[in-house]
């Protein structure tokens, strides 16, 4: 059995599990950058019989008949869609070999319940950390129709209103699930028991998970100033009465095009959970918001408030745009030290821009 290298199953203190996980960019680069180019034919097929016989299945449904091009989306994991001999289709979602995964359960139960609530997204068939077949971890899902809605750009407006409603309904659907706790889950819970739990008991504790660490790297990478963080520091400070009382809900994290099936006419998979947590359903518009223009997001309460009213949220959500500003411009900032790419100096140049807004929204 191959030992990891990394073990990054521990999600303690952080705040976006890709910006503070403990590597460095050139591990960063190594791991998870060149993953797709050195997938393993052999181990795959092998991966795919182990895992559908540990789930229960046998003959046409262990065999292998067809692999399709890897799904080039998202940045950790290793998506391959399978055509088995029954005629069954499956994709099966591969962690790199050099790092143990430490989500994958929480994934399995989170997209569990939120399908139990009516959001469309798959099924996991297994979920195998053991390695004990193959040196990686995985887990076998079913294959959703559609392709991803990033696909689809440019699309007609109409079109685009229609899936940005819809993804706002869902949004809401996600939000009527209610783990226990705040932050990421714990893995080990979500396998021996059946359970969403957070880390924190307050949200405020989440917020402020690896705050100082993502101000500190900004600053000592020149990418913002140190007056700048410390304008975000009080902040945070000044209106933490926002963050008392919330109620926990399952949150995606991660809403966008690239995360989204269709099949061109309405949502048909709300696809990869890996930063799930527990929190305010505000921090999903403001996530969203950080995609997409205001037009998208008008659509998206739009729809959101076809199911659930939202109420007072928008000074909430300026603050939960900053957060996120900033643990995505330190994801950015370090990326670009091993990738230079105009879509890299695109982003950090438009998180700065935003930065500036949420300043002029506090007025400072």
């Amino acid at each position: 059995m191959t030992v990891p290298i990394l073990d990054l199953t521990d999600r303690t203190n952080m705040f976006y599990w890709q910006t503070n996980r403990r590597i460095t960019a050139e591990q960063q680069k190594d791991i998870f950058l060149t993953r797709h180019a050195r997938l393993n034919d052999a181990l795959l097929l092998l991966a795919v019989s182990a895992g559908m016989k540990k789930a229960g299945f046998s003959g046409d449904d262990t065999i292998v008949a067809a692999s399709d091009p890897i799904l080039a989306l998202g940045s950790v994991n290793t998506a391959v869609p399978i055509r088995l001999k029954s005629g069954r289709t499956i994709v099966i979602r591969m962690h790199p070999p050099e790092v143990k995964n430490g989500y994958f359960w929480v994934e399995a139960l989170a997209t569990k319940l939120a399908k139990a609530s009516g959001v469309p997204t798959y099924a996991t068939i297994v979920v195998d950390d053991t390695r004990g077949d193959v040196p990686f971890d995985y887990m076998i899902m079913t294959r959703e129709k559609g392709k991803s809605i990033q696909e689809l750009l440019p699309m007609p407006m109409n079109l685009e209103e229609t899936l940005v409603i819809q993804t706002g309904r869902y949004a809401a659907l996600i939000h009527s699930v209610k783990p226990e706790g705040f932050g990421f889950f714990r893995n080990d819970i979500a396998k021996k028991e059946g359970k969403l739990v957070g880390q924190y008991d307050a949200l405020e504790e989440h917020i402020h998970a690896a705050l100082a660490e993502d101000l500190a790297f900004l600053v000592d990478t020149q990418t913002i100033l140190f007056a700048q963080s410390k304008t975000i520091e009080l902040l945070f400070h000044r209106h933490a009465s926002l963050f008392t009382g919330a109620t926990p809900v399952l949150i995606h994290n991660d809403i966008a095009d690239w995360n989204q099936l269709t099949d061109g006419k309405q949502i048909t998979g709300m696809m990869d959970w890996d930063e799930c947590v527990g929190g305010d359903p505000i921090m999903e518009l403001a996530a969203y918001n950080l995609f997409y223009g205001e037009r998208r997001m008008r659509w998206f309460v739009r729809g959101y408030e076809e199911v659930k009213k939202l109420g007072d949220w928008k000074e909430k959500l300026e603050l939960y745009k900053l957060r996120y500003l900033v643990s995505k411009l330190h994801l950015r900032k370090k990326r670009s030290r091993v990738e230079d790419s105009e879509f890299l100096r695109g982003n950090l140049t438009r998180g700065l821009e935003a930065l500036q807004e949420v300043f002029t929204y506090f007025d400072v």
